[in-house]
């Protein structure tokens, strides 16, 4: 937050001018001629957060790039952040037991909700980890001018600020390449960026490519449809002119194959373009802030060769995302700001499967209109105020208005004698369109009694109209049903356009302790609690016929909900010695409950987890030696049979070295190389071709984690 604080300095004036008449040589009081005059100076520095945010920055995400392939896995290391694992880039972030759009993801000021039925391609899987600068994660209490339509949080991904030349040096050029190799699936890449600046003006261009073969678990099995490829192109244009900057980014993005080893289908190309447009400027009154971004999407899934299918299954979809922000901030009596804004989201979609027969048929001879120019408007307004009321208390109050707007048009089934077409004409005669208005508050306040303790509490009301792949996929027949879902759980899903947008009251309180002089100690506990109204969860379709071998046929449904956790972070410094170097801990610990007031278990719950690092350093080199832990899952929703899995730990080990402009990591995961099941990754079905869920086999195997998996990068900056 980079609200400025001016004040002068009238007593040290008063004090030097006193100074200057007892110093007199006469003893008199110094003429005008002699008087020192001073003029008034004003001291600009920064206020500390109301609301602090985990924070991961540049050093902490170049370190991990060899180690990971996935944007959203650069969040691992937060308490309280999870993750539903997906293909090998497309993981789902979920916060305090809250995914996906539960919890709003901006890339570079923009907002892209995912276009696929099987949401694959998820928005921290359109930038690549080697081009973020930094991500900020709000947990629970977001402030209203960062996040609206989300109940859970906000995830903010931001590439590098630019930078320029100083006034009058010569033309400034810099650029970074690096590369890296993982054992387990033969997964190699590397990027490159390069940039020239002068004094007003830069120029940046930044590429990668990841890929990957299928991995395999400790005990040697390959996993199928695990494998990946991801390509990434993106330009930035910045100037800066005095306290303004204009930035305009572009780029593209091509997986030509990503396979999902939870989910009924593969990503086989999904190609995607973006441009944003960014402005911010400082003004006498206050400051200016605009993002205007467009996106465009082209997804295509099908069976992949892992699945050994006897006939295509091609599904495609096309999407459009586009918005814009502007936000301004007004500081006034020195302790106070105003912040005002308004912001608009647009998505389409166009969900289209083509025949794959020219007869009546399960696939034919139509084409199959899952969502028709589907289109999902939202208009956000907001107000927030934020004080420093003194150096021991500092509050934030905000509040927002959105209105949703969906729509779509007519669909139809692959034929017109089946159910599909009976359904279609229903669906088709209906008024489609819903309008959802929500408001938001914010209400936190921070107290500092001392120099070593901080204390944070807070309640957010935050909103969430339903998603158009919760409104509107239409038909109850097997085949359609089993091609929609987003949950790695197997199962079938068609919408309801009765839903209404959740409600979510959160509570947070966090109680901050550290070492005010040395910081070499500190420890943070928060619990939460969140009771969601209207919680949009699944009941058993009641007109499906169950295929009775543990998957099932479901709807979306409302249903109220209570969640509740706590998180725990801490670190310290150990032992510190000028021929041994530097030994400190941390530690992250989280734990999250939820169930829906029916008594029902709630989907996706992490159990208890703990990672436990032993961190050394020496001038350039740096060692970490890690302990994960992740309890036995036996709270499992029985609504979609999801399945219990055991409590496991793994080892981790990695060394690296830094010179001047050249980095080099070497890391062990999983080194003991431990069988275990992540709680949230999901079923196994990624060897299968079934269409239906009666023709999958049996529902009682959970996704296997990763083996043993040796892995080194290299990096280059200039």
């Amino acid at each position: 937050m980079n609200t400025k604080i001016p004040f002068t300095l009238s007593l040290l004036a008063t004090m030097l001018y006193s100074f200057g008449y007892a110093n007199a040589a006469d003893g008199k009081k110094p003429s005008d001629s002699q008087a020192l005059i001073l003029e008034e100076i004003t001291v600009t520095g920064e206020k500390p957060e109301v609301i602090v945010p985990d924070k991961i920055k540049s050093k902490e995400i170049t370190r991990k790039q060899a180690q990971v392939s996935d944007t959203a896995k650069l969040l691992e290391d937060t308490a309280g952040v999870t993750l539903q694992a997906g293909g090998g880039v497309s993981s789902l972030p979920i916060i305090h037991g809250l995914n996906d759009t539960r919890v709003k993801i901006d890339v570079n000021g923009m907002t892209v909700n995912s276009i696929c039925p099987n949401h694959m391609n998820p928005a921290l899987s359109y930038i690549d980890r080697s081009n973020i600068g930094s991500i900020t994660i709000l947990k629970g209490l977001t402030p209203v001018s960062m996040g609206g339509d989300s109940i859970g949080g906000t995830i903010s991904v931001q590439s590098s600020a630019p930078v320029f030349a100083e006034p009058g040096k010569d033309i400034l050029l810099t650029g970074k390449a690096s590369s890296f190799y993982r054992s387990n699936g033969d997964a190699f890449g590397g990027n490159i960026a390069v940039g020239m600046a002068n004094e007003y003006a830069r120029v940046d261009y930044s590429a990668s490519d990841t890929q990957s073969s299928n991995y395999k678990d400790a005990n040697g099995t390959t996993i199928q449809s695990s494998s990946y490829e991801n390509q990434n192109h993106a330009m930035a244009l910045s100037f800066k002119v005095d306290e303004h900057l204009l930035e305009i980014k572009g780029g593209q993005q091509h997986i030509p194959f990503q396979g999902f080893p939870t989910a009924r289908m593969d990503l086989t190309n999904n190609d995607s373009i973006f441009g944003n447009v960014h402005y911010k400027g400082e003004f006498a009154w206050g400051s200016l802030d605009t993002k205007l971004y467009l996106e465009n999407t082209s997804h295509t899934m099908d069976y992949g060769s892992d699945r050994n299918s006897p006939e295509p299954m091609p599904m495609e979809t096309r999407g459009r995302n586009h918005g814009y922000k502007v936000q301004v901030e007004l500081p006034f009596r020195e302790q106070d700001t105003i912040r005002i804004g308004n912001e608009f989201h647009s998505s389409l979609i166009n969900d289209f499967w083509p025949a794959t027969s020219s007869l009546p048929s399960m696939m034919g001879p139509n084409t199959y209109l899952n969502l028709n120019n589907a289109t999902r408007d939202r208009v956000g307004t907001f107000a927030e105020w934020e004080s420093y009321w003194s150096t021991e208390w500092k509050g934030m109050l905000g509040l927002r208005y959105d209105h949703t707007m969906t729509d779509t048009g007519n669909v139809q089934g692959y034929n017109n004698v089946t159910a599909d077409f009976g359904q279609a004409n229903a669906f088709n005669a209906l008024n489609n369109e819903r309008n959802f208005d929500t408001f938001d508050l914010t209400a936190l306040m921070q107290y500092m009694p001392n120099s070593w303790s901080e204390y944070d509490f807070g309640y957010a009301r935050k909103n969430r109209a339903p998603s158009l792949h919760e409104l509107y996929p239409w038909s109850t027949s097997p085949m359609p049903m089993t091609m929609i879902g987003w949950f790695g759980d197997g199962n079938g899903y068609t919408g309801n356009m009765k839903l209404k947008p959740e409600t979510a009251h959160n509570l947070t309180f966090t109680a901050n302790f550290f070492d005010p002089k040395a910081e070499t100690w500190s420890l943070q506990l928060t619990p939460y609690f969140s009771y969601v109204e209207n919680y949009i969860d699944v009941d058993r379709c009641a007109s499906c016929k169950q295929p009775g071998n543990g998957f099932y046929y479901l709807s979306f449904a409302n249903h109220d909900a209570v969640l509740w956790g706590v998180d725990v972070t801490g670190k310290a410094d150990l032992y510190t010695d000028k021929h041994y170097g530097e030994f400190s801990t941390h530690t992250i610990m989280s734990y999250v409950n939820g169930q829906r007031t029916d008594g029902v278990n709630l989907y996706h719950m992490m159990p208890f987890n703990l990672k436990l690092s032993l961190d050394h350093q020496l001038k350039g080199w740096k060692n970490t030696f890690e302990l994960q832990f992740v309890d036995s899952k036996d709270q499992v929703q029985s609504v979609r049979n999801e399945l219990t899995t055991s409590s496991y730990m793994l080892v981790n080990m990695k060394t690296g070295y830094e010179w001047k402009n050249v980095s080099i990591d070497v890391g062990i995961d999983n080194l003991l190389d431990k069988q275990y099941y992540y709680p949230l990754s999901g079923v196994y079905i990624g060897d299968q071709n079934a269409m239906t869920l009666i023709s999958s086999r049996p529902n009682n195997q959970n996704l296997a984690g990763m083996g043993r998996s040796v892995y080194v990068g290299l990096s280059v900056n200039y």
